[in-house]
């Protein structure tokens, strides 16, 4: 059971020490602690695991870097004109009541402990110059700073660049978008707590950190205003409402602060005494606000708000950790290993290139095909022998001027004598230009199969070699070379199959054989006025009779032909061809060398799954 945070009336220096062994809320912020410093090595993580945290922004010269000052009550952090604060600085104080001085550790030179705190000031500054350069710019890498202490309540903070309209001096052009996309990455964490540092003597309404909070949490449920200055407000009823909650609507409350002013640090004074003077100011000032105003009841009201926040979003976090790990172990499974083997990594994946085509045509195994469909080879080229040879055969009809052609050619068979019967050559010539009409949507229906193999194996290729780009390149120049070479053999097949048709006429086809005593009743000759007449009608119906023979002899050769000569030859020289131009001595160093992008992404996911598992590690030791 969780033991109940005592404190006493009266708020002095030593009121929010809490018994760390009678409270199991201090593992639950040593957790979420321990969990920022595994994920604060593998880069921005906001988006995959949402830790319980309280997130400080603010417009520059809010005050911001006085509110954390006075909670930490220690002079530790840099000032100045422009951008101070860079990166983000995670600070995690740990309530130690067995130390008698504080001290502080940063997380990335653990061996080093800081009593002097004016030299952490200086190592923020020699960190944030050594990682963001002295360019001004913005880094998202966190500085981790841990103060041990027994006079403070165990609290994190994440303090993050203040927002700026204008660059100054030799700050970057962009400098307003490199920060707000740098703040949008934490608050947009539904987890994180935000606390929106806006100055008193500036109009509320034109806060840029409140604006930000109600982009990202419009109900303000997850937001704490701390309003700065407010010995500088102008003593107004309006003002007076804005401490009291009634102009703002920030459902975790208004905390109003008085910054320490630049004579207060000319003079020296200790930040307990101007904590004490806050205090003063508020009892004769805001009498009956005063309990909930100044920084000692901000750090109180943080420590609760932040307490509460972690201990329910513990289990979900739990979950998630444990879900996100397995995504990115499968992901890692995809990526692969590294390749210490090259040749025999290089003729597996050869072999599986060959079989992920063989088992595709055959329609074992489906692809993701360029267009985005998902399907098999074999489904597909069946779609092409469909829509490319049977209704592309079959929308070819007789031209509209078959009639006026038939008559050209019987004058011309007749020369200049009269002949009582239509020459054969008259059906010859006709039927062998009709034939050749045949030829166009054939070479087509080739033309597109060939394509559909092209597909087939760039998206097998993409899948297989997708780690090696060299790899890639050359076996989709073996797949094209040995496709050509198919395609040549097959439309040489085609090409010559139409010259026979064309050559040899057959009228003593069973079926031409069988229609002709059909058309010979439907044409019977009355007299020699009509003769003419009937002779072209029944050219016409013996010529589309026989065309229709070897659209349908076509219908079912080409496809048969494309699979003979095309797909099956492809199939059986894919693998040879591959083993015979790659595998040669000393290739296999340059074809198997890794994507470099693929290689980072890799470690990028390798890390995350370390910290992943280190976090799982972590939370399990939760009582």
């Amino acid at each position: 059971a969780m033991v109940s945070t005592q404190s006493t009336g009266k708020l002095s220096d030593h009121s929010f020490c809490f018994m760390a062994s009678e409270n199991h809320m201090d593992n639950f912020l040593g957790t979420i602690n321990r969990l920022q410093e595994v994920f604060s090595t593998v880069g921005n993580t906001q988006g995959i695991v949402a830790l319980p945290q309280i997130v400080v922004i603010g417009s520059q010269s809010t005050g911001k870097t006085s509110v954390l000052e006075s909670i930490v009550q220690k002079d530790f952090l840099p000032r100045g004109d422009g951008i101070v604060t860079r990166r983000p600085l995670i600070l995690q104080i740990e309530q130690n009541l067995k130390i008698t001085e504080p001290f502080a550790v940063f997380n990335h030179n653990p061996d080093v402990v800081y009593r002097d705190f004016s030299k952490v000031k200086d190592e923020i500054i020699a960190d944030t110059d050594r990682v963001c350069g002295t360019d001004k710019g913005i880094k998202r890498e966190p500085i981790i700073l841990k103060i041990h202490t027994a006079d403070l309540p165990s609290l994190t903070m994440v303090d993050l660049p203040g927002i700026t309209k204008n660059p100054v001096g030799d700050q970057p052009a962009d400098i307003e978008e490199q920060i707000l996309n740098l703040l949008r990455e934490y608050v947009n964490n539904p987890n994180s707590i935000i606390l929106a540092v806006s100055s008193g003597n500036n109009d509320i309404a034109n806060s840029e950190s409140l604006k930000m909070a109600r982009e990202v949490d419009p109900q303000m449920k997850r937001t704490l205003a701390v309003i700065t200055k407010v010995d500088l407000m102008e003593k107004s009823k309006e003002n007076r409402e804005v401490l009291e909650g009634k102009r703002i609507n920030v459902k975790l409350g208004i905390v109003g602060v008085i910054n320490r002013t630049q004579r207060q640090l000319e003079d020296g004074l200790s930040v307990s005494e101007c904590l004490a003077l806050e205090e003063e100011y508020f009892r004769m000032n805001f009498q009956y606000l005063a309990p909930t105003m100044g920084t000692r009841y901000l750090t109180q009201r943080l420590c609760k708000i932040l307490m509460g926040h972690v201990k329910q979003c513990l289990p979900e976090l739990m979950e998630r950790i444990t879900d996100e790990k397995v995504r990115q172990q499968e992901a890692l499974e995809e990526l692969g290993p590294d390749v210490e083997d090259r040749l025999g990594t290089l003729i597996e994946l050869l072999y599986q290139f060959a079989t992920s085509f063989s088992e595709n045509v055959n329609g074992t195994r489906k692809i993701t095909l360029t267009s985005g469909k998902e399907s098999s080879g074999g489904h597909h080229l069946r779609m092409v022998f469909q829509k490319a040879v049977m209704d592309e055969l079959d929308a070819i009809e007789l031209p509209q001027t078959i009639e006026e052609d038939i008559r050209v050619e019987v004058l011309s068979s007749m020369g200049a004598k009269p002949s009582l019967f239509t020459p054969n050559i008259v059906f010859d010539n006709i039927v062998k230009t009709q034939l050749k009409r045949f030829s166009v949507p054939v070479k087509n229906s080739i033309k597109k199969c060939a394509e559909v193999v092209t597909d087939i194996t760039t998206s097998i290729g993409k899948q297989t070699f997708s780690r090696f780009p060299n790899l890639l390149r050359e076996s989709h120049h073996i797949s094209l070379c040995l496709l050509l070479e198919k395609v040549k053999v097959l439309d040489a097949f085609i090409e010559n199959y139409l010259k026979c048709e064309q050559m040899f006429i057959n009228t003593s086809h069973k079926l031409f054989m069988s229609a002709r005593v059909t058309i010979e009743k439907e044409h019977p000759y009355t007299d020699d006025t009509e003769m003419e007449q009937l002779d072209v009608a029944k050219i016409r119906a013996f010529v589309e009779e026989y065309v229709n023979i070897i659209r349908r002899q076509l219908m079912d050769i080409v496809p048969k032909a494309v699979m003979c000569f095309l797909i099956r030859e492809f199939n059986e020289n894919l693998h040879k061809s591959h083993m015979a131009g790659l595998i040669v001595q000393g290739k296999a160093e340059v074809l198997m060398t890794e994507d470099v992008f693929h290689a980072e992404r890799r470690e990028k996911v390798l890390k995350m799954v370390k910290a992943l598992e280190k976090a799982e590690e972590i939370t399990s030791l939760i009582q």
